[in-house]
């Protein structure tokens, strides 16, 4: 095992101890049970299959291709470059995974993702290109999800189609959602969700 990859496991993995207080046994395993992963994608799985999505970043890093990381200021790579933009006195935290540069100078929005499929929205990138804008005056136009399991970016999104002034809309919209308690289930991430063992509208088997 790469030496660095077992390090920043271990520390994860007391990390999370330290904030949840959960004992490790107690964690549930993602994915679902397969013939050959009868208990899921438990810890066992992950600590062989994460250190080959490390691998793949680095191959990928270093193979050729025409992005490269976008600097914030000389000496500071945007990696997880955090903002928290307020929007109608609601801040919204964001870290952004990567933020690449093609040879034309046209920024590009990177969220890794360790899942099976391709995200369907690309609401969350657009978030991240309306906080650039609001805190960095700068607004990346478009957006990629980089697919651990494949090595992979997907398509660029064009980003465009979201201006800021509708994602202000959105967070303000949900806030009041939230204030006046009113929560409308997703049920096509039942099996993602955490809690619910305590909603009544949980699909069943």
């Amino acid at each position: 095992m790469n030496k660095y990859w077992e390090e920043a496991w271990i520390n994860q993995q007391f990390e999370q101890y330290t904030k949840t207080g959960i004992d490790q046994a107690e964690w549930k395993a993602s994915g679902r049970a397969t013939k050959a992963n009868p208990n899921k994608e438990d810890g066992v799985w992950w600590a062989v299959e994460g250190e080959k999505m490390v691998d793949s970043w680095i191959q990928w890093r270093s193979g050729e291709h025409p992005l490269t990381i976008w600097e914030v200021q000389p000496g500071k790579p945007a990696i997880e470059l955090g903002l928290t933009p307020i929007w109608n006195d609601i801040p919204v935290q964001m870290h952004i995974d990567r933020v690449m540069v093609n040879p034309d100078g046209e920024l590009i929005v990177l969220d890794i993702k360790t899942g099976v499929r391709t995200p369907s929205s690309d609401l969350q990138l657009a978030f991240y290109a309306a906080g650039m804008e609001d805190i960095l005056g700068i607004r990346p136009r478009y957006g990629a999800y980089w697919m651990a399991r494949t090595g992979q970016t997907s398509e660029l999104i064009d980003l465009d189609y979201f201006s800021k002034d509708s994602i202000i809309e959105m967070v303000t919209k949900f806030d009041q959602a939230r204030k006046a308690e009113l929560f409308i289930p997703n049920l096509s991430h039942c099996i993602m969700c955490g809690v619910k063992d305590q909603c009544k509208y949980k699909r069943k088997g």
